[in-house]
């Protein structure tokens, strides 16, 4: 779908439009099925990424996790010597005539103004901070929002932070020449619960990726009336403003290009109940799939090359260690199972929609095998079992 939505533009938008493609180079992509607490998961090896935390249905997810999960360890640290944890709301004035480009702009300005400026940085003295941006589009047009993190040292009354938190905020919005929000849409929330630093920090660790890591309950936020970027992508195609020529999905029998539609030809089920949903919303709203189409366009120029995740200098230190061992605790996970799927089976399943189905249906069942044979993968030609390694000293050991 982004591909699509995206394909008018490919010259501005090459990472995200070859983002999921073969990478140039092999004959074979390599699936790896591995086992998590929360059950199976798919990885794979030998394709092109982005990188997009923002754009990209897949990057994004992905950053998001590793960074949310860093971002509750380095934040369990300092909680751990006495910090006490703050999720903050901040946001500006917004209509539906005004562009996105424009009101993040001024989101950007004033959160550089106000934490660069003398009286700010003097209240936060000590203050470790993480800071993402969420957008969202209602029928006040875009709504990009800041939840920042604060870890607040022991010693201080995190509670006095509030009021001039706040004074600090508008003051900082008129200055670069914006609007500032009325103060409900102000929210400071104190943390108290260890599950709750791990909602607050997983979600300001996400970023503005809204496809399945909503979290619900605790201080966090109440649900949002807009529409989220892919809800907004999910609208735009099942209401058909999406085109869907230029990209076929796959050739036929006979060597013809046949177009497909992920959404009617074998496509997830999730897929099609989320698109649906969001045309349901966007109609509600008074949005048309023509308009939601071009405002996913507007979003994806708007956020290119812009930061998902800042934090504090002191934080920054930390937030690396946690992420290293995020990074180096999913490659020690040893696989399940290793498929080698060919290069002609795997773009076959990527463009006509049902690679995430195949992917679902392989961490349903525990087996990549199985996913292969329940979408007609021919074995010795599409799709190969690769042999596990010898087990070693110790698993020997283990048996015996």
């Amino acid at each position: 779908m982004v591909r699509r939505a995206l394909a008018p533009y490919a010259d501005h938008f090459r990472g995200l439009t070859s983002c999921g493609y073969p990478a140039p180079q092999g004959d074979h992509v390599t699936a790896f099925l591995v086992e998590e607490e929360e059950g199976y998961r798919v990885r794979f090896s030998g394709v092109m990424t982005c990188g997009s935390p923002w754009a990209c249905p897949v990057c994004s997810s992905r950053l998001a996790r590793d960074r949310g999960e860093a971002l509750a360890r380095a934040a369990a640290r300092l909680v751990g010597l006495g910090y006490r944890a703050v999720h903050v709301v901040l946001t500006v004035r917004h209509t539906r005539g005004e562009a996105l480009a424009d009101v993040f702009g001024a989101l950007s300005s004033a959160w550089r103004w106000a934490w660069g400026h003398r009286r700010v940085k003097a209240l936060l003295r000590g203050v470790a901070y993480a800071r993402s941006v969420e957008i969202t589009f209602g029928r006040n047009g875009w709504h990009p929002h800041i939840h920042a993190l604060l870890l607040v040292p022991a010693h201080r009354d995190p509670w006095a932070l509030e009021d001039p938190l706040w004074e600090a905020w508008s003051e900082a919005v008129e200055a670069v020449g914006w609007a500032p929000s009325s103060r409900d849409a102000y929210s400071f929330e104190v943390v108290e619960s260890e599950e709750d630093l791990g909602h607050v920090s997983r979600y300001v660790g996400k970023g503005s990726w809204g496809l399945g890591l909503e979290v619900a309950g605790g201080p966090l936020k109440g649900g949002h009336q807009g529409l989220t970027p892919f809800e907004l992508l999910g609208a735009a195609w099942a209401g058909g403003a999406i085109p869907y020529q230029g990209t076929p999905a796959w050739v036929d029998g006979e060597g013809r290009e046949v177009e497909v539609d992920p959404l009617e030809e074998g496509g997830a089920l999730i897929l099609r109940e989320f698109c649906g949903h969001a045309l349901r919303h966007a109609t509600r709203l008074g949005l048309t799939p023509e308009e939601a189409a071009w405002r996913w366009v507007e979003y994806a120029k708007a956020t290119r090359g812009r930061k998902a995740l800042t934090t504090s200098r002191a934080l920054t230190l930390l937030l690396r260690e946690a992420l290293a061992e995020v990074e180096a605790e999913e490659e020690a996970r040893p696989p399940v199972e290793v498929v080698k799927l060919a290069r002609a089976a795997y773009v076959w399943l990527l463009r006509s929609g049902r690679l995430a189905y195949w992917i679902h249906v392989a961490e349903s069942l525990g087996s990549l095998v199985l996913a292969c044979e329940l979408l007609g993968l021919v074995e010795g030609v599409e799709w190969d079992v690769v042999p596990r390694a010898p087990p070693g000293e110790e698993e020997v050991a283990a048996c015996v």
